[in-house]
């Protein structure tokens, strides 16, 4: 993947890294595969931390926009689906949980798993036929166009410093290379901390 949208915010590359869980309770199917793995510039929130409505369990992990733009006060994925708008037609952090929940300054970058745009949910539904887990797995940020949405998608998974893959995203990702997903289309934001 050109990390190019990501280095014009001043993105630091950390190189091809394993996409991988350290800690597998099933026999891998594929061999472990790298992605490119980078770390924005993440100021941590300092501000008040506020009860979970207002920060959807992101508590201290919440950082400052970097571009200074609203909301100012984030998390890793909605700045990763800003800056993917830069790229793409559409670029949105795909969350499991209720997003009715979700902060209402969050909600024009989050989308729950029952919004998936029809290429998307045919990926997910060819992968779950694949991978053992029923759900999960899927990068936490997708970002596409209009045309040629599965050639033109980024998957970009988001994760804390100390951080790790869970098995359902080693299967998702390696599901999606054998239905013709390239490796290049998958990146991992590290958050400093």
């Amino acid at each position: 993947m050109s990390l190019k949208w990501a280095s014009n915010r001043g993105a630091k590359s950390l190189g091809r890294l394993p996409f991988a869980t350290k800690n597998r309770k099933y026999r891998r199917k594929i061999a472990v595969q790298k992605a490119a793995h980078f770390q924005l510039p993440f100021r941590r929130w300092d501000g008040r931390i506020g009860p979970w409505k207002e920060h959807f369990g992101k508590g201290r992990g919440q950082v400052y926009s970097l571009d200074g733009s609203r909301p100012n006060r984030i998390c890793n994925e909605i700045e990763v689906a800003k800056i993917l708008r830069g790229v793409r037609d559409r670029a949105f952090w795909f969350s499991a949980f209720n997003t009715a929940k979700m902060p209402e300054i969050w909600r024009p970058w989050v989308r729950s798993m029952d919004e998936l745009p029809p290429w998307l949910e045919n990926l997910d539904s060819a992968i779950r036929q694949i991978i053992r887990a029923p759900a999960g797995g899927m990068p936490d940020v997708v970002a596409w166009n209009k045309k040629s949405p599965l050639l033109s998608a980024i998957f970009v998974e988001c994760k804390g410093l100390n951080e790790t893959f869970k098995e359902a995203q080693e299967d998702w990702m390696g599901a999606a290379l054998r239905k013709g997903v390239r490796n290049s289309q998958f990146g991992v934001s590290i958050r400093a901390w």
